[in-house]
C-alpha cells in the first residue's frame, strides 16, 4: 500500500449537513455531540460542515471546514424584485432555472468527501420553511457527495410531517439516496414508510444529543427531592406554519398558560429557572413573560442569559423537575436525569415520553391545561424520592445504541477505504 493510500485509509473526510446555524441550540448540541464521536474514532478524520450559517465559534470547540447549502443564492436577487408581490412566484422560478448550476457547484465542492452524515436534528420537516429551503439544498447535497463516489448516511434523523408536495418529494429522494437510515422516533420511521421509502428494515435510534459526555453537569448540583427548583422552558411558539394573525393568537394564549403556571409554582414555594432553546427568538418570550410577574414574583425567577447548548445544560443541572415545550429542553432534562412535563408542539415529544414511560406526563402545547400540569407537579412532589431510576437506566441504554450506531458507520467507511486502497 502506498503513501498516498495509507492516508487515505487514516484520514476519511466526512461532510456534516445540519441547521447547525440558525440559532437553534438543540442542533448545536447535535453537531457537538457527532464531532465529538468522530473525534473519539477517528482522531485524524477531515470534518467538513454544510450549513447555512455556521454555528458561532464559541459554540462548537474547533469548527470544522465549513461550506453552504446553497452556493448560489438567489435571494438577494429576488429582494430587487418589484412590485414585492411578484417576489413569491420569481423566487421558485429563479432557483429552478439556477438549479443545475447550484448543482454543478455542489459537485465540485463534494469532490474528496466520503461520506455525508446527516445526523439528527428534525431535518425532513418543513417547521418554518418551504420545500425551496432545507428540502432542495439537502438534496442537492446528497446527490452531489453520491456522483462523487461518496457515502450518504441519515443518522437518528426526525422526519415529518411535510405540508408541501414539493418539500414530500424532495425529502423523498434525499432519503432514497442514501446507503443508511436511521430515525430518532418511531413517527418519523412512519413518515418515511408513507412517502415511498423502503423503510422497513431502517432501525429506530436515539436522539444524538443523548451521546453528549454530561458527567460534570450531574456532578455539580445533586437533585433535592421534594423539588425546589423548576425549569421552566419557554419558546416563541406560533403555531406550525400559520399566518401571522392566527400565530400571534397562539403565541398570546400559550404566554397566558405559561404565566398561570409560573405565578401558581412561585405561590407554592418553588424557586423557578426559565430555560430557552434558541438565540434569536425565545429571548424574547422570556422578557414577556417576565413582564407579566411582580416585582416580588420576579425575585424568585432565573433568568440568566442562554447563549449555547451548553447554558441549557447549566440551567437545568440546576433544577430539580423541568417543565418544558422545546424537545431538546425535554431531553436534556432526561439526559440529566431529572422528572420533566412535556408541553410538546410535535410527535417527537410524544416519541420520546412514551419510550421512557413517561407518556402520562405529555401534554399539547396549544391545548394543555394548566391545572392538569400544576397538578401532575403536585403528583411527583408528593412522591418519596425523585423517579429517576427508569429515567437513569434508559439514558445509559440509548448511550449504548448510539455508541454502537457511531461504530458501525466507522467501520463501514474504515473497509471501505481499505477496499479501494488495497
Amino acid at each position: 500500500m502506498n503513501a498516498q493510500a495509507q492516508t487515505a485509509v487514516m484520514s476519511p473526510t466526512i461532510a456534516l449537513f445540519g441547521l447547525f446555524g440558525c440559532n437553534n441550540l438543540g442542533n448545536e448540541a447535535t453537531l457537538a455531540a457527532t464531532l465529538h464521536a468522530l473525534r473519539q474514532r477517528l482522531p485524524d478524520v477531515h470534518l467538513v460542515l454544510v450549513s447555512d450559517p455556521p454555528p458561532p465559534e464559541a459554540a462548537i470547540p474547533a469548527p470544522p471546514r465549513h461550506l453552504v447549502h446553497d452556493p448560489l443564492p438567489v435571494a438577494p436577487w429576488v429582494a430587487r424584485v418589484r412590485p414585492y408581490r411578484f417576489q413569491a412566484w420569481v423566487r421558485p422560478l429563479a432557483v429552478l432555472l439556477s438549479e443545475p448550476f447550484r448543482a454543478h457547484i455542489a459537485k465540485s465542492q463534494a469532490r474528496g468527501i466520503d461520506q455525508l452524515l446527516i445526523a439528527g436534528t428534525g431535518i425532513a420537516d418543513d417547521f418554518y420553511q418551504g420545500p425551496f429551503d432545507v428540502p432542495i439544498d439537502l438534496l442537492r447535497w446528497c446527490q452531489a457527495v453520491r456522483r462523487v463516489g461518496g457515502k450518504v448516511r441519515f443518522l437518528s434523523v426526525g422526519a415529518g410531517p411535510v405540508s408541501h408536495w414539493l418539500s414530500v418529494r424532495w425529502f423523498r429522494q434525499a432519503l432514497r439516496a442514501a446507503d443508511y437510515r436511521s430515525y430518532r422516533e418511531v413517527s418519523s420511521h412512519r413518515f418515511a414508510l408513507q412517502v415511498g421509502i423502503d423503510a422497513k428494515d431502517d432501525p429506530v435510534l436515539p436522539d444524538m444529543v443523548f451521546s453528549l459526555p454530561v458527567a460534570d453537569y450531574l456532578a455539580r448540583r445533586p437533585l433535592q427531592w421534594p423539588p425546589q427548583v423548576i425549569g421552566l422552558g419557554v419558546m416563541a411558539y406560533r403555531g406550525w406554519n400559520v399566518d401571522d394573525a392566527s400565530g400571534e393568537q397562539i403565541y398570546a394564549t400559550y404566554l397566558a398558560k405559561l404565566t398561570r403556571l409560573a405565578r401558581t409554582l412561585l405561590s407554592k414555594g418553588y424557586h423557578l429557572r426559565l430555560l430557552t432553546g434558541a438565540r434569536g427568538s425565545d429571548p424574547a418570550t422570556v422578557t414577556d413573560l417576565l413582564a407579566t410577574l411582580s416585582a416580588d414574583e420576579r425575585t424568585r425567577v432565573t433568568a440568566n442569559p442562554i447563549q449555547s447548548y451548553q447554558d441549557v445544560l447549566a440551567e437545568i443541572a440546576a433544577t430539580d423537575l423541568v417543565i418544558a415545550t422545546r424537545f431538546h429542553n425535554v431531553l436534556k432534562a432526561l439526559l440529566l436525569e431529572r422528572p420533566v412535563i412535556s408541553i410538546e408542539y410535535g410527535h417527537k415529544n410524544t416519541d420520546l415520553m412514551r419510550d421512557m414511560g413517561w407518556l402520562d406526563y405529555c401534554h399539547t402545547v396549544e391545548t394543555f391545561d394548566p391545572d392538569a400540569v400544576l397538578a401532575q407537579v403536585d403528583q411527583l412532589a408528593a412522591l418519596p424520592e425523585a423517579p429517576v431510576a427508569g429515567i437513569r437506566a434508559r439514558v445509559a441504554e440509548y448511550r449504548q445504541q448510539l455508541e454502537r450506531q457511531y461504530d458501525r458507520i466507522v467501520q463501514v467507511k474504515q473497509h471501505n477505504d481499505k477496499r479501494e486502497a488495497s
